[in-house]
Formats: structure tokens, sequence, C-alpha cells
């Protein structure tokens, strides 16, 4: 009998683990299907006759408004369309976060809400400039691969919960905070209340002491203790002002509103309570009280240019021509600013001033040639004029002065795409995914396939929702046809709405290059379009 050889061993081996990585493959798959099926029917039979739950995840776009974001708007149509089912729609979009937050969570608001529907809409903060993968282009392409792997997937959770069990019987009290709160959010709040408590009780004593050396005719100790009494209630001011902007970061405008009247209670004159109250005013829509807010800023702290960033941005929200005075003042103070250029260009745009935008947007991109935000604002300027050739200039320029830019390959392959070059544009994508570009980051879409996998799994339908004017194509090709998966895109709605009205009717900003934060008119659209949608699954017209 012949010998087997070491290389023959190998190789059975190599087969033996292979044909074992398949089969088991094909095993868990098998299985989810079977779990997704006795999932689905209890979930099911599970539901409320009176109650239907939804629940919506994502960032800014999502968490803001109050009851003019979509979700709220979406909770008072569907109500208004049905007289048997009570629709609760709830709020989970976080302002500021990413697809891992989102990811990480997920489980958390299923098990606390339980939804009978999901509706997601993420991605825009996973990146807002150009960072090139770390690694050969080849290896993170193969990464995300194999990440689709059930059996990857396995081996990754047993790992987790391995290295999970094991950090579990070593933390902390402040390794278990971190774990729990992610950002820290909850300690560094608690801290700030210890701040404010200590620093409340000083300023009693103070005050105590100040007025008995008074009575006393002590008066240089007097003077003294008024000082280190304004010394403390100037101090919990900021901390009142500090926990404003952590509350406004998690979408809880109300708190933020409470914590800023405090602030001010204590101390009128701290010029950032002013700046938040500012911010806070934007995302309400409201201009004029913004307007107020931000000159009161500057009135305390002139040099502050933050201060003035934030009265131009509310002039430009109101129309007003007095945004043109203020960012030319900025930019005359802040020369080297990237953004100050990107939305004076978007003033112009509005204005019909095509020259002058499109000179703030060459300043720009010299400035930072690999964010990508004056990019989108060049290409929409250009197309609005239907200067094509023009646009295609641009580009090819700006290849010559850095020929490996992702971001310009990916402007011409989205211009020769609208021109109908589909031989071109595919040639231009096909070199920025080469370099690390394209419509979504990888960690983006790999995040996405983990969150349809965890409600999936529970048995629970999944609205997929495009950003408004963006197509949902690229979604839909990556994540599939799933069973329980519903894809919902807001291009041609927004499209045939600005027809008839301005770009302000319907965004507040252009945070996201190609569209922004909604107001009302805006999320209202996307609420309209869902109802449909929603209303459609529960054999309902709208």
């Amino acid at each position: 009998m012949a010998q087997t050889t070491l290389r023959q061993k190998f190789v059975l081996i190599i087969f033996g683990l292979s044909l074992t990585v398949i089969l088991l493959e094909i095993g868990l798959r098998i299985a989810g299907a079977i779990v997704f099926y006795l999932q689905e029917r209890h979930n099911h039979l599970s539901f409320s006759d009176t109650e239907y739950r939804i629940l919506c995840l994502g960032e800014s776009t999502t968490a803001l408004g109050g009851e003019d974001s979509y979700p709220g708007q979406l909770e008072r149509m569907l109500n208004e369309h049905s007289k048997t089912k009570r629709f609760t729609v709830i709020n989970k979009g976080v302002i500021g976060t990413n697809t891992d937050y989102i990811r990480e969570h997920v489980d958390q608001n299923l098990d606390q809400y339980k939804p009978q529907l999901v509706i997601v809409m993420m991605g825009v903060n996973d990146r807002f400039y150009f960072r090139p993968p770390q690694g050969p282009q080849w290896l993170w392409q193969i990464q995300l691969y194999f990440k689709n792997f059930r059996v990857y997937k396995l081996v990754n959770l047993l790992y987790e919960h391995i290295t999970h069990h094991i950090k579990g019987t070593k933390a902390t009290p402040e390794d278990n905070d971190n774990l729990q709160y992610g950002h820290n959010y909850q300690r560094t709040e608690n801290f700030l209340e210890d701040l404010i408590i200590g620093f409340t009780k000083s300023l009693q004593r103070h005050i105590t002491n100040a007025q008995r050396y008074k009575r006393n005719n002590q008066l240089p100790q007097a003077q003294q203790e008024y000082l280190l009494a304004h010394q403390a209630a100037e101090r919990i001011s900021l901390a009142y002002v500090d926990l404003a902007r952590r509350y406004y970061q998690r979408g809880l405008l109300e708190e933020t509103q409470s914590f800023l009247e405090k602030a001010v209670r204590f101390d009128p004159l701290v010029s950032d309570t002013y700046e938040q109250w500012g911010e806070l005013y934007l995302s309400q829509g409201k201009g004029q009280e913004a307007i107020k807010a931000f000159q009161t800023a500057i009135e305390l702290d002139p040099k502050d240019n933050d201060y003035l960033v934030g009265l131009a941005r509310a002039y430009h929200q109101q129309g007003d021509p007095k945004a043109f005075i203020v960012y030319t003042e900025h930019l005359n103070r802040a020369p080297n600013d990237y953004w100050g250029y990107v939305e004076l260009a978007q003033w112009f745009k509005e204005k019909k001033i095509y020259a002058e935008a499109e000179v703030n947007l060459r300043h720009a991109i010299e400035l930072e040639p690999y964010f990508d935000r004056a990019y989108f604002d060049m290409e929409q300027l250009l197309d609005e004029q239907g200067q094509y050739q023009k646009e295609e200039g641009f580009y090819l320029k700006q290849l010559s002065l850095k020929p490996n830019n992702p971001l310009v390959f990916r402007a011409l392959g989205l211009l020769y795409q609208k021109e109908g070059k589909e031989g071109l544009a595919k040639e231009y994508f096909k070199k920025a995914l080469q370099w690390g570009l394209s419509e979504y980051r990888p960690e983006t879409l790999a995040n996405y396939d983990s969150v349809l996998n965890k409600v999936l799994s529970r048995g629970i339908p999944i609205i997929v929702m495009q950003y408004p004017l963006r197509s949902i194509d690229t979604l839909k090709d990556y994540l599939g046809q799933k069973r329980g998966v519903i894809f919902v895109e807001n291009k041609q709605n927004f499209k045939t709405a600005l027809q008839s009205g301005t770009y302000s009717d319907y965004f507040k900003d252009t945070f996201a290059n190609d569209f922004g934060h909604c107001t009302r008119k805006g999320n209202e659209l996307i609420a309209r379009n869902l109802a449909g949608v929603i209303l459609k699954m529960n054999n309902r017209s709208f």
C-alpha cells in the first residue's frame, strides 16, 4: 500500500476543514431560517390588537425636531388613518452617532421597546471626509467578504462571549461604567451634577459670610466673599451649559432648554449659555430666537469666532442678507476655515450668484482636497446651471493636481452616469473603489447587515430607508432581497417638492453635502412616504 506523503496529508486536512466549514455554514443558515420562522410566528401571535409599535433608529436626521421630526409626524399620520389600531412610533435617533453605536445598541432597544416594525436610516456620520483604509485595499475587501459568513459570525460571537466573560471577571466599577454607557455619558453627567451641588453649597456659604462681614462693617472681607460667590455661580452656570450640550447631543431638547434656563439664573453673563441656546433654536427652526442668542453671546465675548459662525448660520437659515456680511467677517478672522467657505458658497448658490459660489468652493477644495463636501456642492452648483463640460474640466484639472484622489474619481463617475456614459462611469467608479472609496464605507455596509440580521432574527420586519435625494440602489444591491426587509427611497418625492419650492423650505442646512437636516416640511415628506408603505403593510390605504 502506497504511503501517504506529507503534502497529501496537508491537502486532505485542508479539504476536510473546508468541507466542515461549508457544511457548518449550510447548517447555520438552515437553522437560522427555522428560528426566523418560529420567532416571526411567535411575535405575530404576541402582537397587541390595539397597539403597533414602530422603532426608528438613526442619527440627528431622525432625532431632531420633537413633534416635527419624521417619527413624530409619522405617528400622527398613522393614527389619523387608523381607527382600529393604535400606532406608537419610538424615536431612538441619537445626535452625532454612527452606525457602530446603532449596531451595538440594537438588541438593547429591541428588548426594551419590543417593536413590531423597525425603521433604520443611518450611515451619514460614518464618513465626513475621506480617510484611506489602513493596509492594502484587497485586505479589507476580503475581510468584508468573510464577515458575511455565518461561520465567521459564530466564531466572532464565541470570541466576544469569552473575552467579555474574562473582562467581566476582572472589570473594575469604572470599566463596567464604560461598558454600560459607551461614551461615558452617565458618569460625566453625574460628575457635573455633583459639581453643581458642591458649588451651590460654596455659593450659599460665601453669600452668608459676605452678609455677616457687611453687618460688621468689614467691607473688604465682604467684597472678597461676594467675589468668591460670583465665581461659584459662574462655575454652576458653566456646569449646566455642559449638561445642556450633552443632552442636546442625545436629542433631549426639553432637558437642554431646562438646563440653559438654570444656567442663566445662576449667571446671566456666561457667553457659552447663549451659544448653546442658539444651536438649540437652530435645530428647532427658530431662526429669530437663534439670532438673538448668538448676538448676546457675541456682546459678552466679541473675540470668540464660534459665536460669529453661529450668527451667520442663523441669518442664513432666515434668508437674511446679513449672513453674507457675517460669513465674510468670520473668514477675515479665520481665512483657512474650510467649512466657512463651503457655507458661504451655499449662501451664494441659494441667491443664484453662481460665480461667487464657485470661487468659494474652489478655495475650500484647495484648503482640503480630501474633504468631500465641497465636491458634492460643486457638482450640484454646476448641475444646476447645466454646465457638464465645465464640471468635467474642473474634475480633470483636480486629477492633474492630485492624480489618485478617489473623491474626484467618484465625482467623475457620477457625472458620466448622469450623461449616460455608462462605460466611463463604471471606469471611474472602479478607480474610486480601488483607492478606497465607495458610496458607503465597508464598515457602514457591514453594520447595516448586522442590524438587519439582529432585527430579522427576532421575526421583526425592517424598513431600510435612504436619506432625502439619495438613491437606494447601493443598499439594495449590497443587502440583497431578504424576507422581511422593505426598502424606501426619498429621492423622487424630494426632487418633485424642490421643483416648486426652495431648498430652505425642506432643509435647515447642508451638513451632508447633498442634503441636510429637514425642516418640518421636509420631515413631513419622509413621514408621508413611510405612512403609505406602513399602511399598505397593514392593508390600509393612505
